[in-house]
């Protein structure tokens, strides 16, 4: 600070004058110091709360198949002459009894109704683990925001057939879908919204899908995706 002052006034200055000015230049250092400071622990949260997103997501995808291999012994079936194994079992019994579209979140409050008692004390978890059972099955039609039985999934005259898994279509063939109709290499953000315009299905926010995008293209990079200057492309067939 006192480099940029002309030697003629720094000569003019008082004992005071100077003593000011040197006060001033050390706590313009302190400020600069707690901005950086800031600045650092703003990245250090960012990662932090990517991290434990990224750890949400991954017990939500665990927790279904855990959640499907409880089985009470005593519950009676909407199945003819079979009984309820896994959660996909009580949320078809619930939609029946409900007799019309539920969401996800009036599915997961009515389960216990229906004799289903979850494993999980984490009731966002047990939500997600809900919503993708509702995602993987083809006898769960979505009707808005809200999930029905598909017309034929009970019979009364015969065993239903056992409820299947829908054919999957991963987040990773959107991207595929999406960056083969690209004029160009995109960025993170512009393949996130561009996958919801191509049809995929999903309950997250923009950002949290976002991220989900970001982690898909890292985990194939080099194999499916290359990257561009902050940007993404198809990799390329040799």
């Amino acid at each position: 600070m006192l480099a940029n002052i002309p030697r003629k006034l720094i000569d003019s200055l008082t004992v005071k004058d100077l003593e000011e000015l040197l006060e001033l230049k050390k706590k313009n250092t302190q400020l600069a110091d707690l901005l950086r400071e800031r600045d650092r622990l703003r990245l250090e949260l960012r990662r932090i709360e990517d991290s434990i997103a990224a750890l949400e997501r991954l017990n939500a995808q665990s927790a279904v198949e855990k959640e499907e291999r409880a089985t009470p012994d005593n519950a009676p079936s909407f199945l003819a002459g079979r009984r309820k194994k896994n959660l996909k079992d009580y949320i078809a019994q619930v939609l029946l009894d409900a007799g019309e579209a539920l969401s996800p979140s009036e599915i997961q409050r009515r389960l216990p109704e229906a004799g289903y008692a979850s494993s999980s004390t984490n009731p966002r978890s047990f939500y997600n683990t809900v919503f993708q059972a509702l995602q993987r099955y083809e006898a769960f039609e979505k009707e808005g925001r809200k999930y029905r039985l598909k017309d034929g999934a009970v019979r009364e005259d015969a065993v239903v057939p056992e409820i299947l898994p829908k054919e999957k279509t991963r987040l990773k063939d959107f991207i595929i879908q999406v960056l083969s109709r690209a004029a160009g290499p995109l960025k993170v953000s512009e393949i996130a919204s561009r996958v919801v315009i191509e049809g995929y299905e999903t309950d997250l926010s923009m950002d949290e899908l976002t991220q989900r995008v970001s982690a898909t293209l890292k985990k194939y990079l080099n194999k499916d995706f290359e990257w561009d200057s902050q940007r993404y492309r198809l990799a390329s067939r040799n």
